[in-house]
């Protein structure tokens, strides 16, 4: 278990144990010596909390179980362990999506804009941030953004050695695999890759037809997050390019993705077929 599921597990317990005590916010702030911001941020997971302030947490929660007391207090310690993604400079939900990816069992990604990001090419990378953050490639913007996406996958590929490796499901739209973004000999190198990847175990690749009039995922591209914990609730994150990004964990919004995603799979093309489409277009620009 890595420190973000750690953190949610703690705070979801925590505010659970302070509901079912009858404290209230404020008197819990009082008695702890603390403002009632800092319960509040911690009970939403935004910051960490030492092992000995949840001790003296539970104390005044009256829970007397000293088994779940060790349990909760090594929780704290998960949560405040340094992770890569420390270096880079994230803000807000994007950096909370990428500790949840960070440690998923399923990545599930639909995208109909662009190769999804843990899928990209160095080339490709640098092409399509250019484009959506209208900079140049060789800007310090465009290669932090490139530098923290082969971060990321870099990071898939080491966890890919763990006794339980986590996989990666990705429906792509057939005209995002179409468009020559960089050129063409880039999206050359980057459908050569998507069918070196497709080769591995970890990876799933389904693409819908452009032919298609309808289908669900229309409504715009999503990242949905699956844990192997069963108490580890599900991660939605929609990426918005002109607004700011959306996190969620409410579980109604969550199973109707996971609905969306399931139907995605039926209605696209998969395994050899999808493969099949990906080798023709490639072959086009030869």
């Amino acid at each position: 278990m890595g420190p973000t599921v750690a953190r949610e597990r703690l705070r979801l317990r925590l505010r659970e144990l302070r509901d079912s005590s009858g404290l209230s916010t404020d008197t819990v702030a009082t008695r702890m010596d603390w403002s009632p911001s800092k319960l509040s941020r911690i009970e939403k997971g935004d910051v960490t909390v030492q092992p000995l302030e949840v001790r003296a947490l539970l104390a005044l929660y009256g829970l007397r179980d000293e088994a779940e007391v060790v349990a909760l207090a090594s929780l704290a310690r998960r949560s405040r362990t340094r992770q890569w993604y420390s270096k880079h400079r994230l803000n807000g939900d994007y950096q909370r999506f990428v500790a949840y990816e960070n440690e998923a069992s399923t990545i599930n990604i639909w995208q109909m804009l662009f190769v999804p990001g843990l899928l990209q090419t160095p080339g490709y990378a640098q092409a399509i941030t250019s484009i959506s953050i209208r900079e140049d490639p060789a800007s310090e913007n465009v290669q932090a953004r490139v530098d923290l996406r082969l971060d990321r996958q870099r990071a898939f590929q080491e966890r890919l050695l763990q006794p339980a490796p986590p996989r990666i499901v990705a429906v792509i739209d057939e005209s995002t695999l179409r468009r020559p973004v960089g050129g063409r000999a880039v999206l050359a190198g980057q459908l050569d890759h998507l069918l070196t990847l497709a080769r591995e175990n970890a990876y799933t690749l389904a693409v819908t037809p452009i032919e298609l009039d309808r289908h669900p995922g229309l409504g715009g591209t999503f990242e949905l997050l699956e844990f192997a914990g069963t108490a580890d609730p599900d991660v939605l994150f929609v990426e918005a390019a002109a607004s700011t990004d959306d996190l969620s964990l409410d579980q109604e919004l969550t199973a109707v993705y996971g609905e969306i995603m399931r139907e995605l799979l039926t209605v696209g093309l998969t395994g050899d077929a999808a493969l099949d489409l990906i080798r023709g277009i490639r072959a086009g620009l030869s």
